[in-house]
């Protein structure tokens, strides 16, 4: 039975073959020279040819021996290259990334990140996913997305959430609304405005009906829409207010558009960096969530237009 060639003998027989020197080879392997020609019988053994001619003079390799350096140095090719690859993904610059995000975060606060990430990391795959914050969540857990842009679910303890910063809702108008000429507003004074919603599947949504209810009043949308552009583009043309996230408004770039706090009390949502704490998160998602973490540090709370 051949005797198993080890990646020792093969360090060793390379060593050998380039310097076509036992005492040489010895030293560059850091064997003993005994050591060293035991290591090369051995690999004569498994290979089950001789792959030195030596005499007291010279060593040569013979045509086995030939043969078996060319494979061994792309083997070792090869395995450099693996391992390179291998640090590569260890420090994030390779790899893939699945990414999801609640739409208002889509839309506002994630482009910027994934422009600075793409930049650090080009050689990283991203799968981005826009998605209401439940599904977000359950993608994650799922194993469908790494990581989660998402208001913080509080019950839920076997998610992370790491903290970027936390998101008001404020009431969007026309500049020429009547709500639009005091500083700030109350839940109260919204009842009897026309409302443009979105959909009851929206955390946005909840919160608003909560706290309208929690004021007086009750919710009948006159317009319940998907998605906060339409929200935006129906408030633009006189259609009704809406209360949206103030980390959304950097979208809103017409002019006849305004938002005013809307106090009594303030609404504040903690948009976090969700991940799942059974499973190790990559290098690549690591340092996305870095990055999340510094372009929420950087963008500081976001600014409240100045009342009237």
């Amino acid at each position: 039975m051949k005797s198993r060639i080890t990646l020792r003998q093969l360090e060793a027989f390379v060593a050998v073959a380039r310097t076509l020197s036992f005492s040489e080879a010895a030293r560059r392997v850091h064997l003993s020279q005994p050591a060293l020609s035991a290591a090369i019988r051995k690999l004569e053994d498994g290979v089950g040819a001789q792959l030195f001619d030596r005499t007291t003079r010279r060593v040569e390799l013979t045509s086995v021996g030939r043969e078996l350096l060319q494979v061994v140095e792309r083997l070792f090719e090869d395995f450099d290259a693996a391992l390179q690859s291998v640090r590569e993904f260890v420090e994030g610059k390779r790899g893939r990334l699945a990414i999801v995000a609640s739409p208002t975060l889509a839309a506002a606060f994630l482009p910027e990140v994934i422009a600075r990430f793409e930049a650090a990391h080009p050689r990283v795959a991203l799968h981005v996913h826009d998605a209401l914050s439940d599904v977000a969540i359950e993608m994650v857990r799922s194993g469908l997305a790494d990581v989660a842009l998402a208001p913080v679910k509080v019950d839920d303890t076997e998610l992370t959430h790491r903290e970027l910063f936390k998101d008001s809702l404020v009431l969007l108008c026309r500049a020429d609304h009547p709500l639009a000429a005091q500083r700030t507003v109350t839940w109260r004074q919204l009842h009897g405005h026309r409302l443009v919603s979105l959909k009851s599947t929206s955390s946005v949504r909840h919160l608003v009906e909560a706290a309208l209810i929690e004021h007086g009043g009750e919710v009948k949308p006159a317009f319940e829409v998907e998605h906060a552009s339409t929200v935006i583009g129906f408030v633009t043309n006189g259609l009704g207010v809406s209360v949206l996230p103030l980390s959304l408004l950097p979208q809103v770039r017409a002019g006849h558009l305004t938002y005013r706090r809307i106090l009594a009390p303030e609404i504040r949502r903690a948009i976090c960096v969700v991940t799942l704490k059974a499973r190790s998160m990559s290098p690549a998602a690591e340092a996305f969530v870095a990055m999340c973490v510094d372009a929420a540090r950087l963008r500081g709370a976001p600014g409240v237009a100045p009342g009237k």
